[in-house]
């Protein structure tokens, strides 16, 4: 959808459209640096290589905001993006009258760039159109600054909201105990268990433990921004548990939430959310771990509902059962071929045209492997019953060879490599 009234016919400057003539970031970078960073305090603090990545980053995201308006696109992801930039200048002590003052130099340099490349005689709309997305810039750059701002504020005084979190988490929470920390206690709230996959590549001498504080800070203020201070939370470097008020949160808006938080933590995450009274999320905790934890066995991201994946906690628990539904596979061990077909036969939900598509062979192909599976196993892959039967075996099977992978090696995110097909 487009982003407020600017969505119109793409204008050219000097022959070409405005988004082609913005000036690299490295150009703003390199003057941002020189001018308000080399010679200040802050260089001293924070070592010169990580101040330039730090910069470009946030000049990059700039300049994809610019871009976006002047095409008339969505700019939520760069606002974000600046808005955690600006945080991070914020936690490092850089006064906000100082930010504001070397984002607006930046703007103006964009600017500048911009409507030196006009023609006098031809280009007094693209001139216009450049005037008019600035104007709107500035006033998101300065929403934005405020933003980060306040979020670095609220993290500053959050140790009292922490502190009910995890006594919620724990079960020993009370109302007097969360009154005389400044929060009142909702009578129900949705647990949303977020687990961090693997962070996106950094700088080589950027410290671990930095990024973890960076990812624990920018999660931490989506949720600010997303209720304020409505939501509880517990943040590790690992994982977070967020508990929200039940009318405080839209289960409808989940899914954006985690592409929210993703692009906060600046990599892949696994999330889940059950709902439980503030007296009972401690009994809760166990089953959303629970289930990410199948997520990490089946090597699936993204958000999955509890009742999406009520057959694989099940399956997941200790007992006799889920081993005798894995030993129904047994007999394929010795046909490697037919177990990898029915892996992509369950995977695209039985669709056998689909399967003959994913493994990119002959549909009649499908047809005589699934029957020999049917042979075999005794379970018939094209009947509802044995489909069943033969995904409950799967389950089973990929999760206790996935524990047994992990032990093995010591590395969960590696573990079932075909645990998609569930």
């Amino acid at each position: 959808m487009p982003n407020s009234a600017l969505s119109a016919p793409i204008v050219t400057m000097a022959g070409r459209p405005l988004v082609d003539c913005l000036p690299a970031a490295s150009t703003i970078s390199g003057k941002i640096m020189s001018r308000y960073l080399v010679d200040s305090a802050l260089s001293g603090r924070v070592p010169l290589a990580t101040l330039r990545r730090d910069v470009t980053a946030t000049v990059k995201a700039c300049l994809e905001l610019a871009a976006r308006l002047l095409a008339g696109e969505d700019a939520a992801k760069p606002l974000a993006e600046v808005r955690f930039g600006v945080m991070e200048w914020a936690h490092q002590g850089v006064l906000i009258d100082s930010m504001h003052t070397a984002v607006h130099t930046a703007t103006r340099m964009v600017f500048d760039h911009l409507t030196a490349q006009a023609e006098p005689a031809a280009d007094h709309r693209a001139v216009a159109r450049v005037t008019q997305v600035f104007v709107e810039l500035t006033s998101r750059l300065a929403t934005v600054i405020s933003q980060a701002y306040t979020s670095e504020m609220r993290a500053a005084g959050s140790d009292a909201a922490d502190a009910v979190a995890a006594a919620l988490i724990a079960g020993n929470a009370t109302p007097a105990m969360a009154r005389a920390r400044g929060v009142r206690l909702a009578e129900s709230y949705v647990v949303f268990a977020v687990a961090f996959v693997a962070h996106n590549e950094e700088q080589p001498l950027l410290d671990r433990q930095i990024i973890s504080r960076r990812t624990i800070r920018r999660v931490r203020a989506e949720v600010s921004h997303q209720w304020a201070d409505h939501a509880l939370m517990q943040i590790g470097a690992d994982s977070a548990t967020l508990l929200i008020p039940q009318d405080h949160f839209d289960p409808a808006g989940a899914e954006r939430l985690v592409e929210h938080l993703a692009v906060a933590a600046q990599t892949r995450i696994r999330a889940t959310f059950v709902s439980a009274r503030a007296d009972g999320i401690s009994e809760e905790i166990e089953r959303v771990r629970a289930v990410l934890d199948i997520m990490r066995r089946l090597r699936r991201d993204g958000l999955e509902r509890f009742e999406d994946l009520s057959l694989e906690y099940q399956l997941s628990r200790p007992g006799a059962v889920g081993r005798h539904l894995a030993a129904a596979l047994d007999s394929l061990d010795k046909h490697p071929v037919l177990l990898e077909t029915l892996k992509a036969h369950l995977a695209t939900r039985s669709t056998r045209v689909r399967t003959a598509h994913v493994l990119h062979i002959h549909p009649n192909t499908v047809d005589y492997r699934l029957n020999k599976i049917a042979e075999i196993t005794g379970l018939d892959p094209m009947h509802s019953d044995g489909v069943w039967r033969l995904r409950s075996a799967l389950v089973a099977r990929m999760i206790g060879v996935a524990d047994q992978e992990s032990a093995n090696r010591g590395d969960p995110e590696q573990t079932a490599p075909a645990a998609q097909a569930c």
